[in-house]
């Protein structure tokens, strides 16, 4: 068995060992906690796409550029940046989501809430591990920064319909650590979303100390809990990706690397289209206009979405 196989096993171990029910307002919630199995870390993409699902949209780069204060910019109302929950654990304060009622702050042993998303069929949750109370060399903690959970990689379904809420445990895209401490180490989920049955989740970590295998995206049958495929490494650490029709729009960038932003079949995980930008994108969101617009670290650009 491979290192990397054998850190997830006992890693998913742990977690297994660990509560799986939660109280919530008096109400004890059960859970299921589901591995996620990666076979390939050079992508497991399919070779087709299911009749009618094949066709992708085309991204056509427009000239509108500015300089961008990022979330900030992003936020503006006829933005849509998704759903950045904006609870009093992430930081910042200027938008009114809440938590929905079901999802716990705490769960099992040690796992804090990271984020909520509320982009697919209903809400998906993301914990981490309990920031550090430790100070850093400015005088403050983790945990006085914020609250949220750190390297996130369990996800909770947080299906209504469903008593039993599932949790999938990313814990095989984490990779043993080599030169650095394993917090620096461990692949995190930035954004996971349901849509179809089908849950799909970014995931990324800290470049070169994982022998260039990071950022994906990932989709699972959560009717199977199977791994459905994992995109080609190096494919998305924004902040978040869209969902569209048959599409999902992300991107990739790091110091050195050509920066892109990328358009895949959420049926296969196969790249269709790739466009260069100028430097790591962030932030995507759909303007009151139907274009895509990106965040970049000191611009903004937009594309015209034909499909």
């Amino acid at each position: 068995m491979n290192r990397l196989v054998l850190s997830a096993a006992l890693l998913t171990a742990t977690v297994f060992a660990q509560a799986q029910k939660y109280t919530l307002d008096g109400v004890e919630y059960e859970t299921k906690i589901v591995p996620v199995v990666v076979s390939n870390f050079n992508g497991q993409t399919l070779p087709a796409a299911p009749k009618g699902k094949s066709k992708t949209i085309t991204l056509i780069r427009t000239k509108y550029s500015k300089p961008l204060d990022d979330y900030k910019a992003l936020a503006r109302p006829e933005l849509k940046v998704g759903n950045i929950i904006g609870h009093p654990t992430l930081g910042w304060d200027d938008t009114d989501y809440r938590i929905p009622d079901i999802v716990p702050e705490f769960y099992g042993d040690g796992w804090v809430l990271n984020d909520v998303f509320y982009d697919g069929d209903y809400p998906v949750a993301t914990y981490g591990r309990a920031p550090k109370t430790e100070l850093l060399p400015w005088g403050e903690s983790e945990k006085d920064i914020s609250r949220r959970g750190r390297d996130p990689h369990l996800i909770m379904l947080v299906d209504p319909t469903k008593e039993v809420k599932k949790v999938y445990d990313t814990s095989s895209m984490t990779f043993p650590p080599k030169n650095r401490g394993a917090d620096i180490d461990r692949q995190s989920v930035n954004w996971a979303v349901v849509k179809d049955g089908i849950l799909y989740f970014s995931i990324s970590g800290l470049m070169g100390f994982d022998k260039g295998q990071n950022a994906y995206v990932v989709a699972i049958d959560i009717s199977t809990d199977k791994t459905l495929w994992v995109s080609k490494p190096n494919t998305c650490n924004t902040d978040n990706f869209l969902i569209i029709d048959n599409s999902i729009i992300c991107g990739f960038g790091d110091s050195g690397k050509p920066d892109f932003i990328n358009v895949l079949n959420r049926f296969t995980g196969v790249q269709k289209q790739q466009l260069w930008v100028a430097n790591a994108p962030n932030w995507l969101a759909i303007g009151s206009d139907g274009r895509l617009y990106v965040s970049l670290y000191d611009k903004h650009v937009a594309f015209k979405i034909s499909r």
